[in-house]
């Protein structure tokens, strides 16, 4: 069994395994079949020892996680799209849910990824912990492994930058300014502060609940709970198979959404050693502060991963459990294959056994060729196999 701690992230209609050298993602083909595609992650920055210290390390994986589950999010709209134009001419369907609502999802992703900023991604989950590069093997190369990284620049950089922007007024300026329109008229100290962290969780809550409530958005909680379902059968020794993710619940302590908790006492401390400031120098401290509050609760999430064991810490962490009741869903029995798919490639690109008896579901890899781009008779390359 795998040593190293996968961790992935709910697509539409998909899942996002993130290995130790490599990601995998595995897709519901409007066509109903499953298709998958790698990346490698140990290229580039992510190679470089400097960016793998201690605080540093949190930023880089923030960013990363940023970016190419933004990036993945796009391409799985993207097929999903694809499918409901082509439906509208009579050509392909899309999946179940999945051409529908993907505007509304992408609107989900699009806060989820802002919430990041200060929350964790509410759609990722069990992430992988650091580990020291030099005790990892070579990955094997993956077949199916291609140039997936290079398209959708616009829409991506485009929603980025609007995460971005919705995240530090959503996030930070809005519970600052309601803060000090009500207790702080009364108190200027600590008290400020803790209400406007509690502001910012209940904003955060609330935006879940409010999402929830859209049929699509609630099938990508569903593949957020696949993915949790199947990290778990790998972690406790069982094939991956359907039935053996059946056994485990949709929650997983190392879920993005723990972020939530250890943010929060972060940006109270943080913000408490900043004091009162003039109205302006309030706000750009919360601003600033932002890389200094997620390299700080990166390390003491991975802190509370390796102490888990302990009753406290299990405690203080168990309201990112709370929030799981929110982010995920019981999954149907195709979401979890597709989420199996998705690690067994993820397993395979790290150079790493897949476990004895798993199954072995009918997928072919993802060409962006055929299967993201719109073909002239107006299929989708549903019959154009790679």
């Amino acid at each position: 069994m795998a040593t190293f701690q996968y961790g992935g992230q709910a697509l539409i209609e998909g899942v996002l395994m993130r290995g130790r050298n490599a990601l995998a993602v595995a897709l519901r083909h409007p066509d109903g079949s499953i298709v998958w595609g790698t990346e490698r992650l140990d290229l580039g920055l992510r190679a470089r020892r400097a960016l793998k210290m201690p605080f540093l390390r949190g930023l880089v994986v923030l960013y990363d996680t940023l970016v190419t589950g933004t990036r993945w999010l796009v391409r799985s709209a993207t097929l999903q799209a694809l499918a409901l134009e082509d439906g509208d001419e009579g050509g392909a369907k899309p999946a179940a849910g999945g051409g529908a609502g993907v505007a509304s999802t992408l609107a989900g992703g699009l806060l989820s990824s802002a919430a990041m900023l200060f929350a964790g991604p509410a759609l990722c989950a069990a992430s992988g912990s650091y580990s020291d590069p030099d005790a990892s093997t070579e990955p094997k190369p993956s077949g199916a492994e291609q140039g997936l990284g290079k398209g959708y620049t616009v829409a991506v950089g485009g929603m980025l930058f609007l995460s971005l922007l919705l995240g530090i007024v959503f996030f930070f300026l809005v519970p600052l300014l309601l803060a000090r329109a009500t207790v702080g008229r009364v108190d200027q100290g600590f008290g400020l502060q803790l209400s406007e962290g509690v502001i910012r969780v209940a904003i955060f809550v609330g935006y879940l609940l409010l999402m929830s409530r859209a049929a699509d958005v609630r099938r990508t909680f569903q593949y957020h709970g696949a993915e949790h379902m199947s990290i778990h059968t790998l972690e406790g020794g069982d094939p991956l198979t359907v039935e053996a993710a059946r056994k485990y619940p949709t929650a997983h302590p190392r879920c993005g959404t723990e972020f939530l908790v250890v943010v929060l006492i972060v940006s109270i401390l943080a913000f408490a050693v900043v004091g009162n400031l003039s109205p302006i120098w309030l706000v750009l401290s919360r601003i600033i502060l932002i890389p200094v509050i997620a390299a700080i609760s990166y390390e003491l999430l991975q802190l509370g991963a390796r102490h888990r064991s302990h009753r406290v810490v299990r405690w203080l962490w168990s309201p990112g459990i709370w929030v799981q009741a929110i982010t995920t869903r019981q999954p149907t029995d195709d979401m979890i294959e597709v989420a199996i798919v998705s690690l067994e490639q993820a397993l395979i690109a790290d150079g790493n056994d897949v476990p004895a008896g798993s199954a072995d579901y009918d997928a072919r890899p993802l060409n962006p060729e055929t299967d993201l781009q719109p073909a002239e008779d107006g299929t989708i390359g549903q019959n154009r196999r790679p």
